[in-house]
């Protein structure tokens, strides 16, 4: 691997530029087959091939990363490339993963046009730490690989299989595999017992999973009181995901 470092100082650089439709452009990153990480915890994590690293002056650079290039920069430059406020001074790019096969998983959880990237990171971050093995996107869901969905996620995004598609990709995943499928609604029963293979469908935050996906599983709720109509769908999905993993794990 070949392995240089040197330092840039424009914000108008071209790598500069690069990286910055990185963060911003969906298209791009498709037709690039690269994205962003930002921060230490995301940078220093990860474990497959850098193209690019970026650092401040006299930052500390962990042995185990070995980029093809090392880019010593200004502060200003890593704010312009950044998406967030006082970002830490580690930015690099890497190979855009590949998605990754859901066949033959036991536990799902599926998103159906979640729309806030921070709910789909979290989401992401959730099924990874409760046993979940994989994820199905519809298209019309938030991009998982943006930044904003990355940095919720929180290195979760490389440890889980993704899958993004078509409603009809989905029901035909779900009959191809077996799978139960439970989706969450309002109008649900709050008692129900799941059985696995299985995939959990969460729909989008104003409007919910589809008609055609709830006439195709068993509807779910969470008992609430009644003074609250609603829950952010991170935190309706983390609760029935821990529902399920205890149901399981007691069997």
């Amino acid at each position: 691997m070949t392995t240089y470092t040197k330092e840039i100082k424009s914000l108008q650089h071209p790598i500069v530029k690069h990286l910055v439709k990185l963060r911003k452009k969906r298209g791009y990153r498709l037709e690039k087959e690269s994205l962003l990480l930002e921060g230490k915890k995301m940078v220093f994590e990860y474990r497959g091939h850098i193209e690019v690293l970026l650092v401040a002056k006299n930052t500390t650079i962990p042995s185990h990363l070995k980029p093809k290039q090392t880019l010593i920069v200004s502060p200003e430059i890593i704010e312009k490339i950044s998406g967030t406020c006082s970002p830490e001074p580690y930015l690099a790019e890497i190979p855009f993963p590949s998605l990754s096969s859901l066949e033959g998983k036991e536990r799902l959880l599926a998103l159906d046009g979640v729309s806030d990237p921070g709910n789909v990171g979290t989401l992401l971050r959730t099924a990874l730490a409760l046993g979940f093995e994989g994820v199905f996107l519809t298209k019309t869901s938030a991009d998982p690989f943006m930044d904003k969905a990355l940095r919720a996620a929180k290195g979760a995004t490389f440890h889980l299989s993704i899958q993004v598609g078509s409603e009809k990709d989905l029901t035909d995943l779900i009959e191809r595999c077996g799978l139960t499928p439970y989706v969450a609604d309002g109008s649900g029963a709050s008692n129900v017992s799941f059985t696995s293979p299985l995939i959990l469908i969460l729909g989008n935050e104003a409007h919910g999973p589809s008609e055609t996906l709830k006439k195709l599983g068993t509807l779910v709720s969470i008992p609430m009181a009644n003074q609250t109509e609603s829950l952010n769908v991170a935190i309706a999905g983390g609760i029935l995901m821990n529902k399920i993993q205890d149901m399981l794990w007691q069997r």
